[in-house]
């Protein structure tokens, strides 16, 4: 008998965790739109789900950087119309003005984990000034390195190659000095 209370009891686990897995299975459809008010942006993610607009549900916005995503404020949930609004920062930097923006829906009891992006042109586009590419500095390759570097580099190898050498020497001269001390 205590083999089918096993067998029950792992039937009963794995249904358990078979309706835990579909808990969220709702899809969300996300989509952005962008606006330019006054001298705000603003960026609008409406959140659907089988053509029903959605409540509630937490919305995280991120501009794609160059090793990950920079999150841009905290979560917003959307209001009953289904749609969460974010004040979008006007400062970050780009090299052609155009930022990748992402908005997410992450860990919601409800729908599936989302993500939709856009594009829209919204950097502050920087320019950088590269006058000084042949000058020596800190942080230029080995052949523009300056000389101070290259010197004090060069003079510490020295001074370990040198101790190295005179250390092997030393053992020479001793084993030297101990075959003369066995002679006399």
């Amino acid at each position: 008998m205590e083999k089918y209370n096993y067998f029950m009891a792992i039937c009963i686990m794995f249904l358990f965790s078979i309706a835990i897995s579909n808990a969220q299975d709702k899809e969300a459809k996300i989509t952005l739109t962008f606006e330019k008010a006054d001298s705000l942006y603003v960026c609008k993610a409406l959140v659907t789900s089988e053509g029903i607009q959605v409540s509630e549900v937490p919305v995280n916005l991120s501009v794609k950087r160059l090793f990950g995503n920079l999150p841009i404020g905290e979560a917003i949930a959307t209001d009953s119309t289904g749609v969460a609004t974010f004040d979008f920062p006007i400062d970050i930097p780009s090299r052609d003005g155009k930022l990748t923006i992402y908005a997410k829906i992450v860990d919601d009891e409800n729908y599936r984990n989302t993500e939709t992006s856009g594009v829209a042109n919204w950097g502050k586009v920087v320019v950088s000034d590269n006058s000084n590419i042949e000058e020596r500095s800190i942080a230029a390759g080995r052949d523009k390195a300056p000389i101070y570097f290259i010197t004090a580099s060069l003079l510490i190898i020295f001074l370990i190659w040198g101790t190295l050498i005179y250390a092997v020497l030393q053992v020479f001269k001793i084993k030297r000095l101990g075959k003369n001390a066995t002679i006399e």
